[in-house]
């Protein structure tokens, strides 16, 4: 009998080492050796062409100051190399320039109130977007071209409807702008599976277009991970990354998935350093922060974070970061007030769901149960499908004792444990433990 209990045990031992070790195969998607290549040093051939392409523009300028072609060739080359390096005083030179244009043709370029537009949309300037795009559409020129982008800036601003009226006013819709529109509307309402397979449609039809294929693979990457096949997305990341090596957007997706799926905390923070290193943007150091945090490292959590606060407090982003400025202050440094008060300046720029819920979870943090259960279900419930929100839901009706609600929304909230990270998964899993 003793034999038999052995030699069971050491079976029963044989099958959870092999199950063991096929989750860990099945868990780890990254691998260094994928991507060894793309975190060396070496110059940024896009950027130096960036650089180069300026450089000729502004020396023909030079001959010729009032040429509208050179200005507006200079401007654009401005605003790609801000998506190349994140340095924001690009963006500005670029309006100014465009702004200098529309001075001396009387305001009546509409291509240049939608460069204007998109320019403002970076700098999360919605409501001058919206001016731009309507001062375009009463010029009338590239009609189709301003009502893409009047879908874009009624989606930024919470309009949804509008954004929907926006595209059924496009008569030809077999064609990249409208399919990618179609697919930001269905991830909106939540319908992520139609969204993916609008974007692998336009991925299709981008297949000629060396900037347009990058841009639709880097977006059906991240929704693919959205929908939990963060294999297929990791893949897409490394083509992307094959065809650009300098495609840092593609590069930080690989670092969430260490990060996020693999819980490879020290890869992840490598990758994260290597990006930030090179472009002067404030958010790799959210990233590094959440590292630091799953890897219980609070001391330079705190250190990144503060990095973080001081960077997107400058007044040259305006409100660029309020959303995470809202979120690190009320979970990270205990300042539920600031949140609401920050909440409150969104939902003046872009009355969207997401904004209503700052101020939601503003109040759940400062103890305003009923107050966050108001704002909830009069801007939120039925109105998005974030999970960061969904998560926020639950906590909130946990809070005002409806708990069957709140397990309701945590388990929708679960389902997309790899978009909210290690930190607020494990949240979940405590607060369904506790519920």
């Amino acid at each position: 009998m003793k034999k038999k209990t052995l030699l069971f045990l050491s079976l029963a031992f044989s099958v959870l080492l092999i199950l063991g070790c096929a989750e860990k195969q099945e868990h780890d998607i990254t691998h260094p050796a994928d991507y060894a290549a793309y975190l060396a040093p070496r110059t940024d051939a896009a950027l130096q062409k960036c650089n180069e392409e300026i450089a000729f523009w502004k020396n023909k300028q030079s001959r010729t100051p009032d040429s509208e072609t050179c200005k507006l060739r200079i401007a654009g080359l401005l605003s790609s190399r801000f998506m190349l390096t994140g340095r924001i005083e690009d963006i500005f030179a670029s309006d100014s320039v465009y702004r200098s244009v529309l001075a001396a043709s009387g305001n009546e370029n509409a291509s240049v109130h939608r460069a204007l537009a998109a320019n403002a949309i970076t700098q999360h300037q919605f409501g001058e977007a919206y001016q731009q795009i309507q001062k375009a559409l009463a010029i009338g020129e590239g009609k189709a071209s301003s009502l893409f982008m009047l879908t874009d800036v009624d989606l930024e601003l919470g309009d949804y409807a509008g954004a929907n009226r926006a595209l059924n006013k496009i008569a030809t819709r077999n064609f990249f702008p409208y399919i990618i529109r179609k697919a930001k509307i269905k991830d909106h309402e939540g319908d992520l599976d139609s969204a993916i397979v609008l974007m692998e449609t336009a991925l299709a039809k981008a297949k000629d277009n060396a900037s347009l294929s990058l841009w639709t693979k880097s977006n059906l990457a991240d929704m693919y991970g959205h929908g939990g096949r963060v294999e297929e997305a990791y893949h897409l990341y490394l083509d992307i990354l094959k065809t650009n090596p300098d495609y840092d957007y593609a590069l930080k997706g690989i670092a969430w998935i260490a990060f996020s799926h693999d819980h490879r905390y020290a890869e992840a923070r490598h990758i994260a350093q290597y990006i930030n290193q090179k472009r002067a943007t404030p958010d790799m150091h959210l990233l590094l922060a959440k590292i630091a945090g799953a890897e219980n490292n609070m001391t330079e959590k705190i250190k990144e974070l503060r990095v973080f606060d001081s960077l997107a407090n400058s007044p040259r982003y305006g409100d660029m970061y309020n959303k995470y400025l809202a979120l690190m202050q009320v979970e990270d440094f205990s300042n539920p007030a600031k949140t609401i008060a920050l909440a409150k300046r969104e939902i003046q720029n872009r009355p969207t769901p997401q904004s209503y819920d700052l101020l939601a979870w503003g109040y759940f943090h400062e103890g305003k149960y009923a107050e966050a259960l108001e704002v909830a279900e009069d801007f939120l419930v039925d109105k998005t499908f974030e999970p960061d929100v969904l998560f926020h839901l639950g906590m909130i009706y946990k809070a005002n004792g409806q708990t069957g609600k709140a397990r309701t929304y945590f388990r929708s909230a679960e389902k997309s444990a790899f978009e909210l990270g290690p930190a607020v998964t494990q949240k979940i899993k405590e607060a369904l433990g506790n519920s």
